[in-house]
């Protein structure tokens, strides 16, 4: 819990006044260059947080450059092309390890105005499609990270992947992201194959109520001959969610299933949900949501915790958000662990 001292610590550093960085945009007849990124600053007190034990800040942001060039030679289609950079101030942040300077996406490729674009290096999951839906907190991740596949197995490089070709398109509101991965460069050892990724979303109305559909997979497959935790060869996941929105309400579940074949065992299986409830007043916005993570045969979750966060907006693209976290289960162990976490964002 936090003492006296910490809470009054905790409320002035978040008023420390905040300046934003410059947008820069250039464009000519065929050119495009944008400039976008985000600059976050997060103290925390709690062991489900970065902090731990301690009260902590860190700071991090992003940048990134996206370039678009038309070509003559074919209608409607032009070369795309994004770097995208993780920076941070702190080598012992969670979310790091040993790196300060990351590159998050590194890709190029073609774009048509009808058939989509296929593109070429490090790429967003197409999983993310569903993982998307509970993804909306300021200080939290607990589709993509926590409670999704990168925290049961590392014998691959699942989010943000490398030695990527992906296809993504938009047929009048019907998303296809497809992609086939030959690289692993980033994950803690060279253990992959190929790996196939898949999903479809989509948006349907109904008077005032909008759903929202998506269904997505993955095959990962271990080179022969490579030893892998656990003797883990190959790693299928199957997601599933659904977004229902009406007015300044918005509900949210995804549910997925793992399975794990291993050599001379039998196989890994897991099963996770995850969900969220928000509401947008004025500038305020409240969310919250539970998220479980379940492997076959264990009577305590892999995982399981859930969290509240008001988001207050100050100004266009700046974020004040005051997040709790409570931690059920870790490890198949009962947890009872909790944090609270203060954010000052901005994205431009």
């Amino acid at each position: 819990m936090f003492t006296s001292v910490k809470i009054v610590t905790l409320f002035t550093l978040l008023g420390i006044s905040y300046s934003s960085l410059a947008v820069n945009v250039y464009q000519d007849k065929k050119t495009t260059l944008d400039i976008y990124g985000r600059l976050e600053w997060q103290l925390a007190n709690g062991d489900a947080s970065f902090a731990g034990s301690d009260a902590r800040s860190q700071l991090g942001g992003r940048l990134g450059l996206y370039i678009t060039r038309d070509i003559d030679l074919i209608d409607d289609t032009r070369v795309v092309g994004r770097l995208e950079w993780q920076v941070r101030t702190e080598k012992n942040d969670n979310k790091t390890k040993d790196k300060d300077f990351d590159a998050r996406y590194a890709y190029i490729g073609l774009s048509h105005a009808r058939y989509g674009e296929l593109i070429g290096g490090r790429t967003k999951n197409p999983l993310y499609q569903v993982m998307k839906m509970t993804d909306r907190y300021k200080n939290f991740t607990p589709n993509v990270y926590s409670y999704g596949i990168t925290s049961i197995d590392d014998s691959y490089q699942f989010n943000r992947q490398d030695g990527t070709l992906q296809w993504n398109a938009d047929f009048s509101g019907h998303q296809i992201q497809l992609a086939y991965v030959t690289g692993n460069g980033n994950s803690s050892n060279k253990t992959l194959d190929n790996g196939l990724m898949g999903s479809y979303r989509t948006s349907l109305r109904l008077g005032d109520v909008l759903l929202t559909p998506a269904l997505a997979a993955s095959v990962y497959t271990r080179k022969d001959g490579v030893k892998t935790t656990d003797g883990r060869k190959k790693n299928r996941q199957f997601l599933g969610g659904l977004q229902v929105d009406y007015g300044a309400f918005s509900i949210a579940a995804t549910a997925g299933k793992v399975i794990i074949e291993r050599d001379n065992k039998s196989d890994n299986d897991y099963m996770s949900f995850d969900s969220l409830i928000s509401w947008k007043y004025q500038k305020l916005r409240f969310l919250g949501g539970y998220s479980t993570l379940n492997e076959d045969g264990k009577d305590i979750a892999e995982r399981r915790g859930w969290r509240a966060e008001t988001q207050l907006t100050l100004a266009k693209d700046v974020y004040f958000s005051l997040t709790y976290l409570k931690n059920l289960a870790n490890k198949n162990q009962r947890s009872n662990e909790h944090a609270v976490i203060g954010g000052l964002r901005y994205d431009f």
